[in-house]
């Protein structure tokens, strides 16, 4: 994901002040992060430090869970940044058989949907070259259990956009 997760209008638009001056991405640590499968492996052959991720389950469907331990979660104290942390606020819903079409949303991210389009629309991207790459990541994500996530969009701007805008797009 070329943008590594940044979205744009965090810092503009009030999201900031609402979490009492901190970022979303300064998450509670304590919640687990899902790594598809192969994702620790290439993580670790491209030379990038991963002494931040405790891992909390080895297997988890074919890929881990783990525990984030960085003192700067928003920059993974400068080591990987999985793409569960990537895609935040969003996560494939279950694709089936098909391409990644429908993401949930994490509960606690306050930005509305006029922030967020853009971001979903790359986090989408993403998750489908993967499964297009390796298809175990599809029956990985057919697999992966989400806390603290909404029903899945479909699609995504037609779901949140105000009907004046939807037509517009």
């Amino acid at each position: 994901m070329q943008n590594d997760g940044v979205i744009p209008d965090c810092s503009s638009s009030g999201c900031w002040k609402k979490l009492g001056e901190r970022r979303c991405c300064d998450f509670q640590q304590g919640n687990y992060i899902v790594l598809y499968p192969g994702e620790l492996d290439q993580a670790r052959a491209d030379g990038l430090s991963m002494a931040h991720l405790n891992i909390i389950d080895a297997d988890y469907h074919g890929g881990q869970k783990v525990v984030c331990s960085a003192s700067k979660t928003a920059s993974c104290d400068d080591g990987y940044k999985p793409l569960d942390c990537k895609s935040y606020p969003f996560f494939p819903a279950q694709p089936g058989r098909g391409e990644v079409d429908l993401m949930v949303k994490g509960k606690k991210c306050p930005l509305q949907v006029e922030h967020l389009a853009a971001h979903a629309a790359t986090v989408q991207d993403a998750w489908n070259e993967l499964i297009d790459l390796d298809p175990v990541i599809r029956e990985w994500l057919n697999k992966v259990e989400l806390v603290g996530y909404t029903e899945p969009l479909h699609p995504f701007l037609e779901a949140e956009l105000p009907e004046d805008d939807a037509i517009a797009a």
